[in-house]
């Protein structure tokens, strides 16, 4: 027989029973990956209590963010950059000590170096294999890349950046920037704005006019927000027309939010803040660093001296300045809604970057020599170059940075590799690739980087280099910079190269004629004395940890140098156009030169500089030829195409970037002679011809009208310049916008 059972439930227990069954879902909906990320946002941000809230706008430690427990929000967990992952447990003055134990990864060129590669996919390559660095040491926020313009040689941090020239930085800046975020990895773009020298950093009150901001000094961030749609800015730590940048709402709300449509969230830079309401009302979103670090840090009389400010957003003081109405609850949640944003976007929720992956993999190694490669500039050549083994039996190779490898510059930037190759041990590699047993080379210090103790006196030092460059068929002198002498936090003493170098160099050229120049440094140097007696010069830049093996396939002809100056190099520091307004006075300084930074002051003023932007020299040659440009006429809203046939008439497989300059047409304001407006490197077998083809449209012919705060194109006849240095223009053309 078949047994059956029921029970009976009261209606009212069932009702209330399925009540709250239905309230209460299985998953939160901001845990659910599947649903819209502004619905996730709302629905966590709806479950925060004030207190929560708040907390989220200041870190928990030096390089995180605020998690929150209860419900599941993982701190960012940051890393220094741009150009390589390294150490986040401190500042850099603690964390690049020798006493440190390191956080080693791949170290790739510095910024300035990449620039000079004008190489979009080699910078995307590397942006990539630096995110994956990122997320096998666990971290999901790499603080980078660096889009600030070269605006004086002394600034300590031009290596960082990509150039003078803000549409080249914008491209690289973009390039940068979307492949890191492909990886899920958020970037930092920095600094907003206006971040071109280290002298009193965080007190210095810069002057800048309205146009030269949005010409000069925007341009790469507003690339970063428009086209790459960039997670997160980092503020500067000057004070620009009076306002601290981390509580400038200009530029943080007025430009970056409402111009530009910026949709992440805004990090301070370490130690920039200095208030609170200002602060956040102003459109500041995370302040850093944050918790017990923060706390100490912030209490050591270093950290005062220089400037610092911290503090300001810490739980406590951000609900005080709600309870007192100088900052609403809108205002907060508004921050913590953009950090959210970001970290559902990034993965962070969905993914955790656990760590523990493999770090400086082959392939990472091998992008870093490709780049190393590629950002190798040949200013000069009168023959020399590339050396043979049957006429260089016996090299010597001499200077301070010969056999110690000067990866990068000085500060946060500087990644602590597990190796480096130095120039010397490049050479001597390459001459065996070229000469087998036969390779003899010979080493001497010849001078001391300034700074450091060679234990002998420097005329000592320098007969040793004379001696050896006086035996031996040709004399490689390496000279340069050191993080010491080139770095954040301070700027260089001159453009001059550090003492001793000049002299050192001036002996071996007179005892060599075959003396071939090498520099590592992240800005021009003053080669005055020297370079008319010196038949080859090579700029390294501060190259990573392959740099010496990129110089010795350089110096060999293994590797045929293509890149090009992203960076005008004056002839003495007198000719920069920004000359006499640096650093400033009484913590002031006005940028008097306006939009005349770099390659168009010297276009103005008719300066001869000592190498041009854009420029580099090659082991062969190219023909430019059949410019055209169609349609001659266009509109408003059109766009014109310009096309150019470059042809390798040289003997060597090798690289060309073509440039593409614009000069506008008389016009009620003052334009500058022309400004770079495309770019495009190719790469040609001996005899190969090819095809390079640009797009210009109204945005290339407008300038900022400061009238109309709006950019503005006048009618009239534009001509098309392509060349192969803003000096070397090898094709003209023309196009007509009409009214």
């Amino acid at each position: 027989m078949k047994m059956v059972f029921s029970f009976l439930i009261p209606l009212s227990v069932a009702a209330i029973f399925g009540a709250r069954l239905r309230a209460q879902p299985a998953v939160a909906a901001y845990k659910d990956p599947s649903l819209d990320i502004e619905r996730r946002v709302k629905d966590l941000l709806e479950r925060m209590t004030p207190q929560e809230k708040a907390a989220m706008l200041s870190g928990s430690g030096w390089m995180e963010s605020q998690p929150n427990a209860r419900l599941g929000i993982p701190a960012i967990k940051m890393a220094d950059g741009p150009m390589g992952v390294r150490n986040w447990r401190g500042p850099s003055a603690v964390t690049n000590a020798a006493s440190t134990a390191p956080v080693t990864a791949t170290a790739f060129p510095a910024g300035i170096g990449m620039a000079a590669s004008w190489d979009l996919e080699l910078v995307a390559s590397a942006a990539r294999v630096i995110a994956q660095g990122v997320k096998a040491l666990g971290r999901d926020m790499i603080l980078g890349p660096t889009v600030n313009i070269n605006r004086v040689p002394l600034w300590g941090r031009n290596f960082e950046g990509y150039g003078e020239d803000p549409y080249l930085a914008a491209r690289m800046g973009v390039a940068y920037i979307k492949a890191v975020q492909n990886e899920g990895v958020i970037p930092s773009v920095k600094h907003f704005a206006a971040n071109n020298e280290e002298y009193e950093r965080h007190r210095i009150d810069e002057k800048i006019d309205e146009r030269t901001l949005h010409e000069i000094y925007f341009p790469a961030f507003k690339a970063a927000v428009e086209e790459a749609g960039v997670w997160a800015v980092m503020s500067a730590y000057n004070k620009l027309n009076g306002e601290w940048c981390a509580e400038n709402p200009y530029l943080l709300t007025e430009t970056l939010r409402k111009r530009w449509g910026f949709r992440g969230f805004v990090i301070s830079d370490w130690g920039s803040t200095y208030s609170t309401e200002g602060t956040i009302n102003a459109g500041m979103d995370l302040e850093m660093p944050g918790g017990e670090p923060m706390r100490i840090w912030a209490k050591k009389p270093e950290t005062k001296r220089d400037g610092n400010g911290a503090g300001w957003l810490t739980a406590d003081k951000v609900l005080a300045a709600v309870s007192a109405g100088r900052v609403t609850q809108e205002a907060v949640d508004e921050g913590v809604r953009r950090i959210l944003r970001v970290m559902f976007t990034a993965g962070l929720f969905d993914h955790a970057h656990a760590g523990g992956g493999e770090v400086d993999t082959a392939e990472q190694r091998q992008v870093a020599r490709t780049a190393a490669n590629e950002s190798i500039v040949l200013l000069k050549n009168a023959g020399v170059l590339p050396l043979r083994a049957e006429s260089a039996r016996k090299i010597a190779v001499i200077g301070p940075s010969a056999a110690l490898a000067r990866t990068g510059g000085g500060g946060s930037s500087l990644v602590r590799p597990k190796y480096a190759i130095a120039a010397l041990a490049g050479i001597l590699a390459a001459m065996k690739e070229a000469a087998g047993s036969g390779a003899d080379v010979g080493y001497a210090l010849g001078a001391a980087m300034e700074g450091e103790d060679a234990g002998k006196p420097p005329r000592e030092l320098r007969e040793e280099a004379v001696a050896l460059a006086r035996k031996s068929d040709v004399a490689v002198v390496v000279v340069g910079y050191s993080p010491k002498l080139e770095g954040e936090g301070f700027d260089r003493k001159s453009m001059d190269l550090p003492a001793g170098q000049d002299e050192l160099i001036e002996a071996v050229a007179g005892a060599n004629k075959n003396t071939i120049v090498v520099i590592a440094a992240g800005a021009p140097v003053t080669m005055t004395r020297w370079i008319a007696q010196v038949p080859a010069v090579v700029y390294a830049w501060y190259g990573g940890q392959e740099a010496g093996h990129a110089i010795g396939d350089v110096l060999f002809g293994a590797v045929n140098p293509s890149g090009k100056l992203p960076v005008t190099f004056p002839k003495a520091l007198q000719d920069s156009p920004a000359y006499g307004h640096y650093p400033g006075e009484n913590l002031h300084v006005e940028y008097a030169e306006g939009i005349y930074v770099g390659y168009r002051g010297f276009d103005k003023h008719d300066v001869e500089p000592l190498f041009p932007f854009g420029h580099g020299l090659s082991y062969t040659t190219f023909d430019y030829s059949q410019l055209k440009v169609s349609p001659g006429r266009i509109v408003a809203g059109k766009t014109v195409s310009v096309s150019v046939t470059v042809r390798n008439s040289g003997t060597r497989a090798g690289a060309e970037v073509v440039q593409l300059y614009l000069q506008p047409p008389p016009s009620r304001v003052d334009r500058p002679v022309k400004e770079l407006k495309g770019f495009g490197r190719i790469m040609l077998q001996p005899g190969e011809t090819r095809t390079v083809s640009f797009e210009l449209d109204k945005a290339a012919m407008s300038f900022y009208d400061s009238a109309v705060h709006d950019w503005v194109a006048e009618p009239g006849r534009f001509t098309v310049l392509v060349g192969a240095s803003s000096r070397d223009i090898r094709a003209k053309g023309g196009v007509e916008l009409a009214r």
